[in-house]
């Protein structure tokens, strides 16, 4: 008998060596997230916010839509988003001047983005 499991063994792993080297593994191209089409907006997606760095001026409100399958919340130091499933958004007026840096509140710092008001 042992000799039979032996032999079998011996038979398939040639077939396994050659269907390795046949069908290679491919790279996945992930494209990335559509570019806003209007002003004051940032699309959420592919674990970018684009843009990723926005300027506006005083009393503008942005707004964020997420664009993706994962679920993201923008979340600044003193306010954050719900969370949001593809398609949902979430605004915030900018009523004084500075930078206000923010990260996915799910995704951490990786997934950043900053809004700069003048």
């Amino acid at each position: 008998m042992k000799s039979t499991q032996f032999s079998r063994r011996a038979l398939l792993l040639p077939l396994f060596i050659f269907a390795a080297q046949a069908w290679p593994a491919q790279a996945i191209e992930v494209p990335p997230p559509p570019m806003p089409t209007e002003p004051n907006h940032v699309n959420i997606g592919w674990m970018v916010f684009v843009p990723a760095q926005i300027t506006v001026a005083v009393g503008t409100t942005v707004t964020w839509t997420n664009t993706d399958d994962s679920n993201h919340m923008v979340k600044f130091p003193d306010q954050k988003s719900a969370r949001l499933d593809k398609g949902m958004t979430y605004t915030r007026t900018f009523t004084t001047a500075g930078t206000y840096d923010y990260i996915c509140g799910f995704h951490g710092a990786r997934m950043s983005g900053s809004v700069i008001v003048k």
